[in-house]
């Protein structure tokens, strides 16, 4: 798969929307919103779109839907709309971040399989050793992972490359530190680990680099 992430910024745009519609009519908790038809004429996106920020300002306490009455202002709704809004931002922070990835890690592998030695690949594969083993015993394996990640950018042996990765490691790990209040996050990206470092063992650069695609599709679906 070589399509590229595709973000969905409009969440937090429709979001801000309802915010300031919220203030700005000083509506109070279960107070109704304007229905889903006209909040799509008013803001002028699709349906889709409202649906998921729809599902994502009700998870978070903004609103309550209850279907064939209406839409209205949940009771939670002063104390929830930062939390929402940081949530939104951080949601999209990594899926730019994502894209990065996607961009950068496809030539480090190239850089990895011509330059790495039999040594560093092999102290590579006691990493995923660990990982794959903590992971199948339903164990938390998080710095295992990120290990097997920034062992794979120091193996490209351009430190510019790993200075460039070094330098956004800030956001970089948000990756592992649980985001978006998710447990367990990323579990079905995990078994692909294992079948990447078998294709850099292989020296494939093409098989390496679709599968790590395929594990950060997998992070972006999760996400």
């Amino acid at each position: 798969m070589t399509d590229k992430i595709k973000r969905i910024p409009l969440q937090s745009e429709i979001i801000r929307y309802l915010q300031e519609y919220i203030k700005e009519n000083h509506l109070k908790a279960g107070d109704r919103l304007p229905s889903q038809e006209q909040l799509i004429r008013m803001m002028g996106v699709s349906r889709t779109s409202l649906r998921e920020a729809m599902k994502t300002l009700e998870a978070r306490g903004i609103i309550r839907v209850h279907n064939g009455k209406g839409v209205y202002v949940s009771e939670e709704e002063d104390s929830a709309m930062p939390t929402l809004l940081d949530f939104a931002r951080e949601k999209e922070k990594l899926l730019d971040m994502l894209e990065v990835r996607k961009v950068l890690e496809r030539e480090i592998l190239r850089m990895v399989i011509h330059r790495a030695t039999p040594e560093e690949i092999e102290d590579l594969g006691r990493i995923t050793a660990v990982l794959m083993e903590k992971f199948r015993r339903g164990e938390q394996q998080t710095e295992e992972d990120k290990k097997f990640h920034y062992t794979i950018y120091r193996l490209s042996h351009n430190q510019v490359m790993y200075q460039m990765i070094l330098s956004i490691s800030s956001i970089m790990d948000r990756f592992w530190e649980f985001p978006l209040d998710m447990e367990d996050p990323f579990l079905a990206s995990l078994p692909l680990h294992e079948k990447l470092y078998q294709a850099i063992c292989e020296k494939d650069v093409r098989k390496a680099q679709a599968i790590n695609e395929r594990l950060l599709d997998a992070i972006y679906q999760d996400i």
